[in-house]
């Protein structure tokens, strides 16, 4: 996935997405100066922030 396509994912700006790399949120690849992310760790990224409804 690239930079576009996990914004589009998360609803963040690409601001925000910068900021997430800067801060180790999520891992991600740089080749030739573009940001690509594996859909898995953005899949992981996005369970651990879901919240359970307690029971």
């Amino acid at each position: 996935m690239d930079s576009q396509d996990v914004c589009q994912a998360l609803g963040i700006t690409k601001r925000t997405l910068q900021s997430y790399r800067e801060k180790g949120i999520v891992p991600y690849s740089n080749v030739g100066g573009k940001f690509f992310y594996r859909e898995n760790d953005i899949a992981a990224y996005l369970e651990s922030r879901t919240k359970r409804k307690e029971a």
